[in-house]
């Protein structure tokens, strides 16, 4: 049974326009199969299947089509939200492998937590906050599918990564919005201008605002909930 499955998924994977016929098959594909005929645990195979998918180079797009595409031939519908959250945890891993050191950090994105970000606006108030700002960034428009909003939480945080290079807070705000802690300096303009230029799902660039940081944390932390949504 298997066997079966297994070639199967392949055929209609290709069909979907697969990229890496040669390196579709991996160890971790078969633990996926066992998981899914087998009852066994599939958050765990589909996290390996992610991972392995990252280091092949596949796209976590690709790969949760890949992905959606084995739930096709076994009948089962679409793939479980848990299914497709722990195939692109694996892959955020291992593709943000270095940032593993960050503490507090979203298992999806690499980014900090909303909680972490709320300690560090505490140690930044025990100073002053003035010249600070938080520059968010969203959709345009709310992307529709479970694996379309994943793919735009990862693809922002890489935008916002690549815009922040330096000692900034980088910090997943909601589901699909980011955002950065950091100085209303000279480079402030072209970094915004960078990011708000980062196409982060089928070509479309993100919405970014700039706001400044509040006088007082708790009006601080306001604006923090505000962006959670």
């Amino acid at each position: 049974m298997e066997a079966g499955v297994l070639s199967r998924w392949r055929r209609r994977s290709m069909a979907a326009g697969w990229s890496l016929a040669d390196d579709w098959w991996t160890p971790e594909v078969e633990g996926v199969v066992k998981a899914v005929c087998g009852g066994c645990d599939l958050s765990h195979a589909c996290w390996a299947l992610g991972a392995a998918r990252a280091a092949a180079g596949v796209g976590v797009a690709e790969g949760m089509n890949d992905l959606a595409a084995l739930f096709a031939v076994t009948g089962a519908g679409g793939p479980p939200f848990g299914a497709l959250r722990s195939f692109a945890a694996g892959w955020a891993e291992h593709s943000f492998a270095p940032l593993g050191e960050l503490h507090c950090e979203d298992p999806l994105t690499g980014l900090v937590t909303a909680a972490y970000l709320r300690t560090r606006l505490a140690q930044l108030y025990r100073g002053t906050a003035k010249g600070t700002c938080l520059v968010a960034a969203e959709p345009s428009a709310p992307p529709g599918e479970l694996a379309e909003r994943l793919a735009t939480a990862l693809n922002l945080a890489t935008a916002l990564r690549r815009a922040f290079p330096g000692d900034e807070t980088l910090a997943l705000l909601g589901p699909v919005r980011v955002g950065a802690v950091t100085r209303m300096d000279d480079g402030l303009p072209a970094k915004v201008a960078r990011l708000r230029d980062s196409p982060i799902l089928y070509g479309r660039r993100p919405r970014v605002r700039v706001r400044p940081l509040p006088k007082a944390y708790g009006q601080a932390l306001a604006l923090i909930r505000s962006m959670g949504a």
